[in-house]
């Protein structure tokens, strides 16, 4: 589909007349990365996965414009898509830690769209990073932003000669991932480009530390939310569960699971229990 001139792309798995799940990846993820857990849910859903703007197979902005309204519009365009497909909301939606943030977003802007919630590390920023990242002046943090993304925009792109060399690379970043998956995923986040291969995600993601939402706003923005949600995090994840870092209870209702040992991408490190965890919650809600 096409949003205000960008095309941002798709998949949709599995028969149309049943309940439908949109699976939304996170920050320099792709939509195939989902791949193992469509398996496990496309017998009993239509499962939807987008690739989020200057991801995957979707479209760069020019000049690196991926504010999170940015993505929640796109988030949205893509459910009313699918809506004038047949898919009829309330919908039920999984969102993996960016994917997760702008989840809640929709879901807190239209709370009368959304069935049911499973939030996958993606509850705002902990209230300590937050602190750690606007100790220095905001003009301070909006100058190093905008040297940074100078610095990437004249940055040559990183070229892999063989895809074997991005997955060895892949692998490094994500020791606890089962091989077969972290392979995957590596696999199909590149694209083949003169000189050998590259990953597919805009190198001008990830410069949002200028601005970041604080707590207080994003709990008040929570309280929107009417749908049961699920939060997963693991304890081996960069970031702490909610339930120890001060978050607490950021929606009315909802249910914490912490995966002992898991890292940020639990769901590919445990996916039994994770597969287990949110069928259960899919089916009960």
């Amino acid at each position: 589909m096409v949003r205000s001139g960008l095309t941002l792309r798709y998949r949709i798995w599995g028969d149309r007349q049943k309940p439908m799940v949109l699976l939304q990846h996170g920050g320099r993820d792709h939509a195939r990365s989902w791949d193992f857990v469509v398996a496990g849910l496309v017998d009993d859903y239509c499962v939807v996965t987008p690739d989020l703007r200057g991801h995957g197979d979707s479209e760069h902005v020019p000049g690196g414009g991926y504010d999170s309204l940015d993505y929640m519009t796109d988030f949205a365009a893509i459910l009313e898509d699918l809506e004038g497909q047949g898919m009829a909301p309330p919908f039920r939606i999984i969102g993996h830690s960016l994917g997760g943030n702008i989840a809640s977003h929709y879901a807190a802007a239209f709370p009368e769209r959304v069935k049911l919630l499973v939030n996958i590390e993606g509850v705002g920023t902990p209230p300590a990073l937050y602190h750690q990242m606007t100790e220095q002046p905001a003009g301070q943090r909006w100058r190093e932003a905008a040297e940074k993304r100078l610095a990437e925009s004249r940055r040559e792109l990183r070229i892999f000669k063989t895809p074997e060399l991005a997955v060895r690379r892949m692998k490094q970043l994500h020791a606890r991932v089962p091989e077969e998956i972290v392979e995957h995923v590596a696999l199909h986040a590149i694209r083949q480009r003169e000189g050998g291969f590259s990953w597919k995600y805009d190198g001008m993601l990830g410069f949002s530390r200028h601005r970041p939402q604080s707590p207080e706003e994003y709990i008040d923005l929570y309280r929107s939310v009417s749908c049961p949600v699920l939060i997963l995090y693991g304890t081996n994840s960069f970031t702490t569960p909610p339930d120890q870092d001060g978050r607490g209870q950021v929606f009315a209702q909802q249910k914490l699971i912490t995966y002992e040992g898991a890292g940020h991408w639990l769901h590919h490190e445990r996916l039994d229990d994770f597969m287990r965890d949110i069928r259960a919650f899919l089916s009960a809600s």
